[in-house]
């Protein structure tokens, strides 16, 4: 929580926007998720932004699910509907307009994504939706990696791929017959060196290179073919791995889009408020001078 830009983000929003509104951190134990929930029932609270470790667990407490948060799983926005509460998931959503506002296509792409936490699984999902061509998951407990390659394989839109490391039935088919395939790896340097070849798009959806010079890629790891690098962590705004894509002239997208956009798509669900693509530019500008 102390690294996050998030209560900036929304008080330089709702004074742009001319709001009187307040958003405010609260740590919050597990057992106190529940008085939260409520909050937003009774209208003490008009909703709540969602973080680990509480995205899974919240959804028992919740009345309904969006389609989207239904489809991942995982919730980071609850809104209030009358006397029902929702849970909602804007990540997908942050993460494919960070990529399109770049001009970056997932369809057709291959994506390699570093991680397998919730943001890794929004991006998967997002991913597979948009009609990638593969998705490689690569983590350092492959067991993680294996679970949400199961459900994107369980959900329909994808299929199995053995052709790295199976985690089901190679090429298994599901109900749709999905195009994308999916495989995982342990995020090694001699595993991702089979990587190299698959990786259009590279997401770096794990906490390394926060606060430090680390680059989640083994060195030995080429970017040559490789058309964008999304790196979701923005402190240091410009991070190792977004360094080495810069200099090959790669496509490079700071984890401050991600964030901002879906934080809009929260705003826009709370209040059904939209924001000026001049307005987004801008918030981009401010948070990136305060991340750096």
């Amino acid at each position: 929580m102390e690294h996050s830009l998030s209560p900036r983000l929304f008080e330089l929003l709702f004074d742009e926007l001319g709001m009187k509104a307040g958003y405010r951190a609260f740590r919050t134990r597990p057992e106190e998720l529940e008085q939260r929930v409520q909050s937003v029932r009774v209208g003490e609270l008009g909703g709540l932004s969602v973080t680990l470790p509480h995205k899974e667990t919240i959804i028992p407490l919740l009345d309904e699910l969006s389609p989207v948060a239904a489809l991942m799983g995982a919730v980071n926005c609850v809104a209030r509907d009358r006397q029902r509460v929702i849970g909602h998931n804007t990540d997908a959503r942050g993460f494919e307009l960070a990529l399109e506002r770049a001009g970056v296509k997932l369809a057709g792409a291959r994506v390699l994504i570093l991680g397998a936490g919730g943001a890794a699984r929004a991006a998967a999902f997002s991913a597979v939706q948009a009609g990638a061509r593969s998705v490689v998951i690569a983590n350092r407990t492959l067991a993680r990696a294996e679970g949400l390659a199961a459900d994107l394989v369980a959900s329909g839109l994808a299929r199995a791929d053995g052709g790295v490391s199976s985690f089901g039935p190679a090429g298994a088919v599901t109900r749709h017959s999905p195009s994308c395939l999916v495989s995982v790896l342990p995020l090694s340097a001699s595993a991702m060196a089979m990587a190299q070849e698959r990786a259009d798009v590279v997401v770096n959806a794990t906490s390394v290179g926060l606060d430090s010079s680390a680059d989640p890629l083994p060195e030995s790891f080429g970017l040559d073919r490789t058309r964008a690098v999304l790196d979701m962590v923005y402190r240091p705004l410009q991070t190792a791995l977004l360094s080495r894509a810069s200099a090959l002239g790669i496509v490079a997208i700071d984890g401050v889009w991600m964030l901002l956009y879906q934080a809009l798509e929260q705003l826009r669900i709370w209040t059904s408020r939209s924001v000026p693509a001049d307005l987004v530019a801008r918030l981009h500008s401010t948070l990136c001078e305060e991340a750096r």
